[in-house]
């Protein structure tokens, strides 16, 4: 298995918010739509103001746009890592509560230039 750096998220835990240092601190909101079967992510400032909120994609950058005053150094990309080591990717497919912190994790690439 590749060595991977990630979010040490899982569904069980959910909802939830906790603070990453990634470039900066951050608190990271996870929520889950049980109607709809997925889940949210809502990045926050030190004073609780919210920079971002995204729905969760396998194989999508959890941040796509450049963002004022969000200073994330590090791309978030959900995968599986079987999935990277295997080459398949599922690309655009939303995240659900099976995949969630079991075979779906929040990886952290490559640092982002800013």
């Amino acid at each position: 298995m590749i060595d991977l750096e990630y979010l040490p998220i899982s569904s069980s835990e959910i909802p939830i918010e906790k603070d990453f240092t990634i470039g900066e601190t951050y608190s990271f909101r996870f929520l889950y739509n049980e109607r709809f079967d997925f889940y949210t992510c809502t990045i926050l400032d030190s004073d609780a103001n919210i920079l971002f909120t995204t729905k969760i994609c396998y194989a999508r950058e959890l941040i796509d746009a450049q963002i004022e005053n969000l200073g994330i150094s590090r791309l978030i990309i959900p995968l599986n890592p079987q999935e990277i080591e295997q080459n398949r990717v599922l690309q655009g497919q939303i995240v659900n509560q099976k995949m969630f912190g079991n075979d779906i994790l929040l990886i952290l690439g490559r640092s982002v230039e800013e």
